[in-house]
């Protein structure tokens, strides 16, 4: 498996090659404006929600995939600068949920293809390696969905993650199963004509949630605080994300740190959203106004005179 999947990221290298490069110059100006704001809903409420409609997959009761130690991001056909602005980024998020970031010039298991045409570019890939990709799904449920999602045009970021089942603990129980299912390459195409007037700051952290975590690409994330809302309809009326929300780090954090060879989702999905809960708690009550000191209470000696206070 990982060996075809090595093949499929060097076919992806090299029909990216084949297409000419877009425009290098970014469009910094970004309008910073009130973040989206939950509504009409309890907290815990919209946390179980949210990461019930963004965590994607491929099988009934399946496992949320995650990376397990090490991701190591790679971008091609992007001037070197802003390539490293999107690696830093995607690193960063790496080092916040616990994982270690390969050095300068290690193997890419995180490989973003820029083009400024990913509706052509992508289908070629399909059509030229389209055993590879088959290969890949050939046992996941949702292998067609997941084969036309990744084709369909018009996605200004698409993903494709490749994932290993590998042991876990001591055999498994009734509720933990005994493998996982570990992300071990990302293949992310960005395509410049399609992302609009957005920071690569902005693009970076929406590449670092979609990346690090297996996200459906077609969740309705518009009532939710969230980098998510990047590519948002206009007429949805939303602003757009300055970058990862706390919802996002506390989402990321909580699948990283919750147990992942749960058998049922639904115990996984419980799982993050308890570590999601709790971080957003710490990060209000850090935020919350300190008390106003308490006078000082009055002092007397032995005679019960006041000294003092």
């Amino acid at each position: 498996m990982k060996l075809r999947a090595g093949a499929m990221f060097a076919a992806a290298c090299l029909a990216a090659a084949a297409i000419p490069a877009a425009a290098q110059d970014a469009d910094d100006n970004v309008t910073v404006v009130a973040p989206v704001t939950v509504q009409g809903e309890r907290t815990r409420d919209a946390i179980a929600a949210f990461v019930g409609d963004i965590s994607a997959t491929h099988e009934r009761d399946g496992q949320i995939a995650r990376f397990n130690r090490r991701i190591c991001p790679g971008v091609i056909n992007l001037r070197p600068d802003y390539a490293q602005v999107l690696i830093d980024r995607v690193a960063q998020a790496a080092f916040m949920v616990g994982l270690n970031v390969g050095r300068p010039g290690c193997e890419s298991n995180i490989l973003i293809i820029v083009t400024d045409d990913s509706d052509t570019l992508v289908p070629t890939m399909m059509e030229q390696y389209g055993r590879v990709f088959e290969r890949h799904v050939e046992y996941q449920e949702r292998k067609h969905e997941l084969l036309a999602e990744f084709a369909r045009p018009g996605r200004p970021v698409r993903w494709w993650h490749l994932t290993d089942q590998v042991p876990e603990g001591d055999g498994g129980s009734r509720l933990r199963a005994a493998i996982r299912t570990d992300i071990f390459r990302v293949l992310v195409v960005v395509d410049t004509e399609l992302v609009g007037p957005i920071s690569l700051e902005a693009l970076g952290d929406y590449i670092a949630m979609t990346a690090l975590a297996r996200v459906s690409p077609d969740a309705d994330t518009t009532r939710f605080d969230t980098v998510l809302n990047l590519f948002a309809d206009p007429e949805a009326g939303l602003v757009r994300p300055v970058g990862m929300t706390e919802w996002d780090r506390a989402y990321l954090q909580g699948l990283y740190a919750a147990q992942g060879n749960w058998r049922q989702t639904s115990l996984q999905e419980a799982g993050i959203s308890w570590y999601m809960n709790r971080r957003l708690e710490e990060e209000q009550a850090a935020e919350a106004p300190e008390p106003e000191g308490e006078p000082e209470p009055e002092r007397r000696d032995r005679r019960g005179l006041r000294t003092g206070g």
